[in-house]
């Protein structure tokens, strides 16, 4: 003899076995209509588990060796801006930077990333970088 797994009474003859949230459990007649009969219970089909995408390396811009920044950026990046008379807020909207960091630039306390500087080599059709001889450092 065994028992029931929901009310815990003696089963006394075989009982019926009941799927209850997933799980096969055996029970006596009057606990069997809180679960669907075994018989009709569909094979749970598992999911194929997720794997990670593939992530795909984006083209970024790397730094060349062969150029660096001019000397004195900030003093050529802000004449070009005062020749245009743009202010800051102006240039930012322009190139759509914020202006806190063009000041920032200009003042020479950040020096900008090559994004940035080729936006405004772009926009004022200067020159940052200059070209380095690999022949010095050797």
């Amino acid at each position: 003899m065994s028992t029931c797994e929901i009310c815990g009474t003696q089963i006394m003859d075989h009982g019926e076995n009941i799927y209850v949230e997933g799980n096969l459990i055996k029970v006596c007649k009057s606990c069997s209509i809180r679960g669907k009969p075994s018989k009709t219970q569909p094979d749970i089909q598992r999911k194929p588990a997720m794997r990670p995408r593939k992530i795909e390396k984006l083209d970024r811009i790397t730094f060349d060796d062969s150029s660096i920044i001019i000397n004195n950026f900030s003093e050529v990046i802000r004449n070009s801006r005062m020749a245009k008379g743009l202010s800051h807020e102006q240039l930012g909207l322009l190139i759509k930077e914020r202006a806190s960091l063009l000041r920032k630039i200009e003042s020479g306390s950040l020096k900008p990333d090559e994004v940035l500087s080729r936006k405004l080599e772009r926009f004022f059709r200067i020159n940052l970088y200059t070209e380095v001889d690999s022949s010095d450092s050797e």
